[in-house]
């Protein structure tokens, strides 16, 4: 027996904590409190123990110029030592409490962004590139970490340096301090002053990234295409202006930020200068002992970082403000097909479409119109109709993949916006004509949707559409790992295997939208004998609805639904459709007159 997690098919995800929206910050603060508490205290009592070492330095430099003798200078030596272990051991911890805080910070982030992809429709991934929403999950949840983490350590190992450093210089001497320090004041108005512009550019870069993101994972997944034309070159150009646009806007962020570090260092480096004209005439007339001067100028040295530091931390904090502020548009995005049913479908008896017009949401004109009939549970029926018939569209809404309008389909009388998402999806079964598979072995693609399974249970679905013998003959066969989207598997071969999953998924309604296109007739007449022989017999209350354009796949239906413009023609089986529907008889003639041409 072996065992895979079952394919997570919905998401029933609640939505984003307001606390989390409003103040992004304090939500993380409050709910990992004890991880961030730890860390504080971790970071003062670090700060406290690295002040103490100058001060002791300043005391020896005096015992020795006292000529205090060995014992006073051990005793002082041994305080330096006892303060550089604490300060060892107090480092340590704040990286570790500090490390596993913003680490869990990016792991919620990251989980509420992949359960948000998982809860919205597809409208909402038809109007967003693929790689700007991977950059959601890497670059701007990277951001956010480095703001919460980082940037708010820098800032807290600032404001604690403030705390601890100027008392200890006012001890030594309150009028040094306010002259060395005098340039200050300045430091906070040029802050506010930079912080709207690196927000500002910084959010021009996530988009930039997002931009060339999408580029080359279009570029990447078209790769066959552009060679086939012949147009890596213009591909190189397109994907190059991308890249010299986000370099442009990475170096817009740089510009500002630069600013930082030269303004904040100028101030406390000035200090020193100062310190030098105002303390070395003390010094030299014995009124302050060169001890006490070393240390002031070891703490004056001290205040450069926390100046810096404050620069460095906003910098993150806006940055991460700026990339939190994208990951807010997806996290507030409502879904168009909300979760809000509470029946649950435990089997299936009928299934009926009542007066069923349908828009797509930034369309003009319905695709289905005023669509109306019933299915019981056993039956096998066929969908065909003309390009742009409203096929597809059909089958996404008796999935519920769009929004339905009200009491328009209904499984077992119950209307289908009443039905939990989940069990909805353990009713229905679709294989879609665009074949998707995982980056797996093919036995646990096949087995994506069930807890617990054997092989015999996947062979037997291999063997009903006919691909069991290639796979044998595939190194490693069942074992064997796909490529992405199972790039190194023929068009047919995916389809089968898309319709193996779905039947290992043993569902009461299984949809086949166009899902053997890409196989010869040859192939599809076996499978669906396979289907019809094997796999209903043994399942006679499953419903099987086939969508296909060609009328040899749908000639075994019990009835077919002929779709035109919108709108149902006729319902009947393929006898009585060949002899009173001139669309349904056209689609024949033109076929068999296909056929005997080639």
């Amino acid at each position: 027996m072996s065992s895979l997690p079952p394919g997570n098919l919905t998401s029933s995800s609640p939505p984003a904590d307001e606390k989390l929206l409003r103040h992004p910050f304090l939500y993380y603060f409050r709910k990992d409190w004890k991880l961030f508490a730890a860390g504080m205290v971790a970071l003062f009592l670090t700060n406290s123990f690295d002040a103490i070492p100058p001060y002791l330095i300043g005391m020896a430099i005096n015992q020795i110029a006292d000529q205090a003798g060995w014992r006073s200078l051990g005793e002082t030596i041994l305080l330096m030592i006892a303060a550089s272990a604490c300060l060892a051991v107090c480092r340590y911890w704040w990286r570790i409490f500090w490390g596993r805080f913003h680490h869990g910070v990016a792991e919620d982030l990251r989980n509420r962004i992949f359960d948000k992809f998982l809860d919205l429709g597809p409208s909402y991934y038809q109007k967003k590139p693929v790689g700007e929403l991977m950059s959601l999950m890497t670059n701007d949840v990277n951001s956010f970490r480095m703001a919460i983490g980082p940037g708010m350590l820098i800032l807290a190992d600032a404001i604690f340096i403030l705390m601890i450093v100027p008392p200890l210089m006012i001890s030594l001497s309150a009028s040094w301090t306010w002259k060395t320090l005098i340039l200050m004041p300045i430091i906070p108005p040029l802050i506010a002053r930079v912080l709207k512009l690196i927000l500002d550019n910084y959010r021009k870069q996530q988009n930039k990234f997002a931009e060339m993101s999408g580029a080359a994972q279009e570029i990447v997944s078209g790769v066959r295409i552009i060679k086939s034309y012949a147009q890596e070159l213009n591909q190189t150009r397109l994907f190059n202006s991308f890249s010299r646009n986000f370099e442009f806007a990475c170096n817009d962020v740089a510009r500002v930020d630069a600013y930082f570090t030269p303004v904040m260092e100028f101030g406390v480096a000035t200090g020193s200068v100062i310190l030098l004209l105002i303390g070395a005439p003390e010094v030299m007339a014995g009124t302050v002992t060169v001890g006490a001067f070393f240390s002031f100028y070891q703490y004056i040295q001290r205040m450069i970082w926390p100046m810096t530091a404050i620069g460095i931390a906003f910098t993150h904090i806006q940055q991460g403000r700026a990339s939190f502020s994208r990951i807010l548009d997806l996290l507030k995005t409502s879904n168009d097909v909300p979760d809000e049913g509470a029946a649950q479908m435990n089997h299936f008896d009928s299934l009926e479409v009542r007066g069923l017009t349908f828009t797509y949401p930034q369309g003009e004109q319905p695709i289905l119109k005023d669509l109306s009939f019933a299915i019981r549970a056993g039956e096998t029926i066929g969908i065909v109709g003309p390009i742009g018939s409203g096929k597809s569209t059909l089958v996404d809404l008796l999935c519920r993949l769009y929004p339905v309008p009200s009491e328009t389909i209904y499984y077992n009388d119950t209307p289908v916006e009443q039905i939990k998402k989940n069990s909805l999806r353990r009713l229905v079964s679709l294989v879609p004509q665009d074949a998707f598979l995982f980056s797996k072995k093919i036995q646990e693609n096949i087995a994506l949707s069930r807890k617990e399974w054997t092989m015999d249970q996947v062979k037997n679905m291999c063997e009903l559409v006919n691909i069991d013998d290639e796979i044998s003959d595939i190194p490693d066969t069942y074992d064997a790992y796909l490529g992405e989207r199972g790039v190194n598997l023929s068009g047919g071969q995916k389809q089968r295997l898309t319709i193996a999953r779905a039947l290992m998924a043993d569902s009461p309604i299984v949809i086949f939208d166009d899902s053997l296109s890409a196989v010869d007739a040859s192939t599809e007449k076996n499978i669906l004998a396979s289907l019809r022989n094997r796999y209903l017999a043994d399942r006679r209350k499953v419903t099987v609805i086939l969508v296909s354009h060609r009328i040899a796949t749908l000639k075994w239906a019990d009835r077919i639904m002929v779709l035109n413009d919108g709108r149902l023609e006729a319902f009947a089986s393929h006898e009585e459709l060949v002899n009173s529907n001139a669309t349904y008889r056209q689609l024949v003639e033109l076929q068999n007159e296909h056929r005997s041409h080639a």
